[in-house]
């Protein structure tokens, strides 16, 4: 049961950490697109943005996912690190735990 829950809350930080890094790749390739027409790539190549003028005027913006892969190594890692830094507390917890134990002794 513990780890059923230590992987469903490394999923789901994975998963938070993972996204603001996509919204954040698409603010900073928002903000650098100067020219209209030019499609900017960011986070690796896997998110683009291009904005594009309209007949009537209006300026149309067109973003997305160029390649999964990059989001897709990022979330594993962001997943490993969150699952590994879990056992860590948990093991250091233990050894606290002994420690307090053999002290009282």
């Amino acid at each position: 049961m513990k780890w059923l829950l230590r992987t469903i809350t490394s999923l789901s930080i994975a998963f938070v950490i993972t996204m603001a890094l996509v919204v954040g790749g698409f603010i900073m390739a928002m903000f650098s697109t100067m020219d209209v027409g030019v499609r900017k790539f960011g986070l690796f190549g896997a998110i683009f943005f291009e904005a594009h003028d309209q007949p009537s005027g209006a300026t149309a913006l067109e973003m997305g996912v160029a390649d999964g892969t990059p989001i897709a190594i990022i979330f594993s890692i962001a997943f490993l690190f969150c699952l590994a830094v879990t056992v860590v507390l948990e093991k250091l917890k233990l050894r606290k735990r002994q420690l307090l134990q053999a002290q009282q002794r």
